[in-house]
């Protein structure tokens, strides 16, 4: 075997050999409407850690989504900031947060989330998940409507030349009739 492939088989196997970081497990698991404008999301991190324990998740969501509330494991800390959620606790090797949002997304329209799980042994891995915003799910108090396009009213100058004009002609039309009266 020849020096080069034995150095591309030596290469090949240190890089197979290398372990890889394991990836952030951040999904959605489901998404439902409460009735009164707000649904909820349960959002779980898991596998991400690998062997080690989960110890923190923050959620940043889309600004057409408001996060009111979440729930979080016994002797966790939770902090929401109108469309952040941050969450820290005690190690566990699942964890479920069931948030609380009005959505004002456009319905059928995917929401993506911006996350970051921390793990016990300092790593911090981003993700992605996401959802599908269902007319079911849309606040439609949080919905951008587009106000219909309306003419430009007068300028000031505009209004003073129409009064000005109509004063002329008051006093024109007067003239004249009081010229006529005079006549018969």
């Amino acid at each position: 075997m020849s020096l080069r492939l034995r150095l591309a088989a030596g290469l090949a196997l240190a890089l197979l050999a290398v372990p890889t970081a394991a990836a952030a497990d951040v999904t959605v698991d489901s998404v439902a409407a409460e009735g009164d404008g707000t649904a909820v999301l349960v959002v779980t991190a898991s596998g991400g850690c690998g062997d080690v324990s989960v110890t923190g998740l923050t959620l940043e969501a889309p600004d057409e989504v408001a996060l009111l509330g979440a729930t979080a494991p016994d002797g966790w800390s939770r902090v929401l900031d109108g469309t952040r959620a941050e969450l820290s606790g005690p190690g566990v090797p699942v964890l479920e947060v069931r948030l609380t949002t009005r959505i004002g997304a456009a319905p059928a329209g995917e929401v993506v989330l911006a996350a970051e799980q921390q793990c016990a042994d300092g790593t911090v891995m981003p993700t992605e998940p996401t959802f599908e915003a269902s007319d079911e799910l849309v606040d439609p108090r949080m919905t951008v409507r587009i106000a219909p396009e309306v003419a430009p009213g007068a300028t000031a100058a505009q209004v003073a030349l129409a009064v000005g004009a109509f004063v002329l002609l008051a006093a024109g039309l007067t003239e004249f009739a009081a010229r006529r009266s005079r006549r018969r």
